[in-house]
């Protein structure tokens, strides 16, 4: 089975080898449609033993702790309460906007199915969700125009990330934001206005599964409108329609908020806590100034968590989310200088090589750096291509900076990387391609304009 749609098929970043030129369709049988058989073989060689690996690597995760499902952020509460019938809403909290929306609602129909299946529901979609992210990263390379081999690197970067692997035994959002990335990237390759509007519903979902991926896609309408396919017209219709995809997507989410709490809260209610838990005073002293990887727990976490409970008690979620935002936002006023120190170090943290040894063992922390430090070569050197810098590959260096840009100011720790593991694959795949004329990436953007001639 191909996953190539053959819209950039021999338009590679590789090399460039002409379209077969356009004409009467050939009989079955001929040598041309042996020779695409052939060819999709060829791609097929490379996808499958990548997808088996990423499925053993996902089972060995998953299965030697399988049981009862660990739900730290208490999305099954969420989806439990969509399955009933009384929506979005916590026990003891009635209804809330502190998480985002999507995965409890893909959650809500295994939990009103499966009963005590319900763990090996949420591992088989976990697992899917990792196949289908690595089938996609696979595909999106090769809409780009990288061989069949280089993009089984690229995927194999997705299927076998040790992190990404991990986070698919906890009931958290990485898994679908990893997907819906994976989908986007793929999305942007897709010909015409439809592409745009696909590309623009994804982000969407993406935001309402992981509202930190917002800001890159931010960056990606501003890439259409400036070095998207086309002329000026089209570039601003292209970036129009992205636009137009991602707040439909979003706006009924809006909308719900609006209705509950007076106002229109498009993402969550949770970012002004994310925000000062990583920008306090205690936290400053305890780690930002404390002894290199230090981890925030004990006396004073437990102080901070006392003290903002106290503070916000009585306030809507609304008000409380503004009041938490506008506590971290008083640490860049008052301590700029710490404040910047702190961002650099949740980058550091953001793109470590290696857990904190605060928390993991020896053994987990070396095999991490021996798989993370050669893909962080591979990842700076891919970034150094001048053909990454074109639509639509620019797509993805731009998810890493929204991201990064993001978690350089809230909470952070290596697990918020997950979500731009298929762009991460993608542009590491490119390290080693060699140097080729910028042509070859005008070419894929002119694939992509509803009328090339124009483009």
């Amino acid at each position: 089975m191909a996953l190539d749609l053959g819209v950039n098929e021999g338009t590679s970043i590789e090399g460039s080898h002409p379209h077969p030129p356009v004409g009467p369709t050939t009989a079955p049988g001929t040598r041309r449609d042996e020779g695409r058989e052939v060819r999709a073989a060829g791609r097929s060689r490379w996808l499958w033993p990548v997808l088996a690996a990423a499925l053993v690597a996902r089972l060995a995760v998953i299965v030697p702790g399988f049981g009862t499902p660990s739900d730290i952020d208490n999305y099954l509460p969420l989806a439990r309460s969509l399955a009933e019938g009384r929506g979005f809403a916590l026990p003891d909290v009635g209804p809330t906007a502190y998480r985002p929306p999507l995965y409890p609602i893909v959650l809500a129909p295994m939990v009103a199915l499966l009963g005590d299946g319900l763990p090996w529901g949420i591992a088989a979609l976990h697992v899917g969700l990792g196949l289908g992210t690595v089938g996609l990263t696979y595909l999106a390379g090769r809409r780009w125009g990288y061989s069949p081999a280089r993009a089984g690197v690229a995927a194999s970067v997705v299927a076998l990330d040790p992190v990404a692997v991990v986070q698919g035994r906890a009931v958290m959002t990485e898994p679908l934001a990893a997907f819906l990335v994976a989908l986007g990237l793929a999305a942007m390759t897709v010909r015409g206005r439809v592409g745009f509007v696909l590309a623009g519903f994804v982000a969407g979902l993406a935001a309402l599964c992981r509202p930190s991926l917002l800001p890159g896609a931010g960056l990606a309408a501003g890439a259409i409108l400036v070095i998207g396919p086309g002329d000026r017209r089209r570039r601003a219709v292209g970036c129009l329609l992205f636009a137009a995809g991602l707040v439909a997507t979003m706006a009924p989410w809006a909308a719900r908020n609006a209705r509950v709490f007076g106002t229109p809260v498009w993402t969550t209610t949770h970012g002004g806590y994310t925000l000062a838990l990583a920008n306090n005073p205690e936290y400053y002293a305890d780690v930002v100034d404390g002894p290199p990887g230090a981890v925030w727990s004990g006396a004073n976490q437990r102080a901070w968590t006392v003290r903002i409970t106290r503070e916000t008690a009585g306030l809507s979620q609304v008000e409380a989310d503004r009041a938490l935002r506008d506590q971290g936002l008083r640490m860049l006023r008052d301590r700029p200088s710490t404040f910047l120190r702190a961002s650099v170090a949740r980058l550091g943290r953001f793109w470590g090589v290696a857990p904190s040894s605060a928390v993991f063992p020896g053994p987990v922390r070396l095999a991490t750096a021996l798989w993370t430090i050669p893909l962080w070569a591979a990842l700076a050197l891919g970034l150094l291509r001048r053909d990454l810098w074109r639509w639509p590959a620019v797509a993805a260096p731009l998810a890493l900076i929204g991201l990064s840009a993001v978690h350089s100011a809230y909470w952070t720790d290596l697990r918020m990387r997950v979500p731009a593991v298929a762009a991460i694959g993608l542009i590491a795949a490119g390290a080693s391609a060699g140097r080729r004329p910028p042509a070859d990436l005008v070419r894929t953007s002119q694939a992509l304009c509803d009328d090339p001639p124009r483009c």
